[in-house]
């Protein structure tokens, strides 16, 4: 099992286990019976690695339960004229896949603007009554539930109405320590991720199929 650890790993290293082998020679030293040492020494030791890396392994227990379901998920396809991609609007993305159109997301008046193909070249249409109904959303956040002890982050695509979601790309996020929480109340500190290569930004077009208009 793998343990998520950030700046915290070389404190531990460099720090925390040269004192926690000078305390085992201490011990050594001053506990001269063999029957004391038997189970002094390792309750010592279970406490040395409890202190700093207790909480640490428990959410390495989380991570290694959910990380096979990291990835991206398909459950249906479909065929589209255009979509809402996930940041901005791009030319290349016309100009790789035979897509109709991308739009914008909409403004307060429920108008979008739209990147079109057309028979002369790409045209920008602004403040135009929307027309696609997929959109990919990324980076929603939410904090898992306790009995699953991560973080997940999914960027989807879904139906703009129904809010159907027919593909999903999972990444996983371990909790902190408390040594690496205090770390980050400072400087970013992240203790690392899970997930699955080809993602959902790789992927798109064989999802959202591009479909020509009439």
């Amino acid at each position: 099992m793998k343990l998520y650890l950030g700046l915290a790993a070389p404190l531990l290293w460099f720090i925390w286990l040269p004192l926690v082998l000078l305390g085992l020679v201490i011990l050594l030293i001053k506990i001269k019976t063999w029957m004391t040492r038997a189970y002094l020494i390792p309750l010592y030791l279970v406490i040395a690695y409890v202190i700093p890396l207790g909480d640490v392994t428990l959410n390495s227990w989380h991570m290694a339960k959910v990380c096979p379901n990291a990835g991206l998920h398909v459950y249906r396809r479909v065929n589209v004229e255009g979509f809402i991609p996930e940041v901005i609007l791009s030319r290349d993305i016309l100009e790789k896949y035979p897509y109709n159109y991308l739009e914008s997301r909409k403004d307060a008046r429920g108008l979008v603007y739209r990147l079109e193909r057309t028979a002369l070249g790409f045209i920008e249409l602004n403040d135009v009554r929307p027309k696609a109904e997929w959109e990919i959303v990324n980076h929603i956040i939410e904090r898992a539930d306790k009995f699953s002890g991560v973080n997940v982050e999914r960027k989807v695509i879904r139906n703009i109405k129904s809010r159907e979601v027919i593909a999903e790309d999972i990444h996983y996020a371990a909790f902190s320590g408390w040594i690496d929480r205090l770390i980050s109340s400072v400087i970013d500190n992240p203790v690392g991720v899970c997930y699955s290569m080809p993602g959902l930004s790789d992927k798109y077009h064989e999802i959202l199929i591009p479909q020509a208009g009439p």
